[in-house]
């Protein structure tokens, strides 16, 4: 039978559905946030009222976890700070390795020949699957031998990407090319792997080279082992490189600083009420030339680590102004998922500079690459020859 329910009765059922809702939501609100804000308990029940009201009435699919997620990342970004942000349980997965110097896959760097439309290796991670299964520089990539046996030229890189990531945790055959032409089948794991973000080098006239990637996981030991290194090779001077660096942990950028300089206070925490926390060096330290180049990509650790040198009148930058990113961030899991990156103190260096409001570091002698040229390195090891 045909049911037909007048206007009048129709917004009586929609009322009465509301009226429910909002003593649903007023009922939980008062469980879970007993003596709380009663202004934060508002803006709950407001959040539990639109939820709910979407979920009876909005006439397609509605994906509840999607609907907390953008909230979540809305409630966050409302606090327009630069640095804070909400990461879904597979961004915060993705961080977890990344902050850890890991990857997932087979450590292959590739791009296509434009004039013969193939896969050519740029470059294998050093100590990943892609090394380790002797894939080197040059090589083409043919072929993935899978079940329809797929050919790449007729892939675009992210089908590439997808059949690699369609394989971890397991073996992947690729069919690859020498640059002599001949043609082998290699056999390559796809998994996590450790990438080190620390490599060095002994430039012309003993001028030891160091690059640091981030100040993530094993970096400040790494560090500390290439610096090592290079003095038993004969260093007459240190090259420090953290062009582009992201920044990381405080506590692999303390154990360089702690090395490297005299003692005496190396780093400042300041919390939201001004409160002071002091991170010392030890009465041992590295007396010999330095250098940091820095450019308006490096941030957070990169520029206190190069600030901080500079202050004490331990190094000479060299490169160009960076932005000035001086808050520390605390990742707090959420129960259900995911994690909330959060500013809650901010960094000083011992002088007391904020470099936030300093607006970055201005170098000592500012250089700026303006073609293929490294102008920036080649100054900074005149800088240390004293040339």
């Amino acid at each position: 039978m045909d049911r037909r329910y007048s206007l009048k009765t129709m917004l009586s059922l929609i009322l009465l559905a509301v009226s429910a809702t909002l003593l649903l939501t007023i009922l939980v609100m008062r469980l879970i946030l007993p003596g709380g804000d009663p202004a934060l308990r508002r803006e709950v029940a407001r959040f539990v009222e639109a939820r709910e009201i979407i979920s009876r009435y909005f006439i397609g699919e509605v994906d509840e976890s999607a609907l907390t997620d953008a909230a979540l990342s809305a409630v966050v970004a409302a606090l327009d700070d630069s640095w804070s942000n909400f990461m879904t349980a597979e961004q915060y997965a993705a961080h977890l390795r990344a902050v850890g110097n890991r990857r997932q896959g087979i450590g292959l760097v590739f791009s296509r020949d434009e004039e013969t439309n193939e896969i050519v290796v740029v470059e294998t991670t050093p100590e990943s699957p892609a090394e380790e299964a002797g894939l080197v520089t040059g090589d083409v990539l043919v072929a993935f031998i899978t079940t329809e046996r797929q050919y790449t030229p007729a892939l675009e890189t992210e089908d590439i990407r997808d059949i690699i990531d369609a394989h971890f945790g397991g073996t992947l055959t690729l069919e690859v090319r020498d640059e002599s032409g001949v043609t082998r089948t290699v056999l390559v794991e796809v998994r996590e792997f450790f990438v080190n973000p620390v490599s060095f080098e002994m430039l012309e006239r003993a001028v030891g080279y160091i690059r640091i990637a981030n100040f993530d996981s094993a970096s400040g030991a790494e560090t500390i082992a290439a610096i090592e290194t290079l003095r038993k090779e004969g260093a007459v001077g240190l090259l420090f490189d953290v062009r582009s660096n992201p920044g990381g942990r405080v506590g692999e950028l303390l154990q360089i600083l702690d090395y490297l300089l005299p003692e005496g206070e190396i780093f400042v925490f300041e919390d939201y009420a001004g409160n002071e926390s002091i991170r010392y060096a030890g009465p041992d330290y590295l007396d010999m030339p330095m250098v940091v180049l820095v450019n308006e990509n490096s941030f957070s650790g990169a520029e206190f680590f190069a600030a901080i040198l500079q202050e004490e009148e331990r190094a000479t930058v060299v490169g160009m102004p960076t932005t000035g990113k001086g808050r520390s961030q605390l990742i707090i899991p959420l129960e259900g998922g995911g994690a909330i990156r959060l500013s809650t103190s901010r960094y000083l260096t011992p002088g007391r500079v904020d470099l936030y409001e300093a607006g970055g570091i201005r170098p000592d002698v500012q250089v700026e690459n303006v073609d293929e040229t490294d102008r920036q390195l080649e100054r900074a090891r005149q800088i240390l020859l004293g040339s």
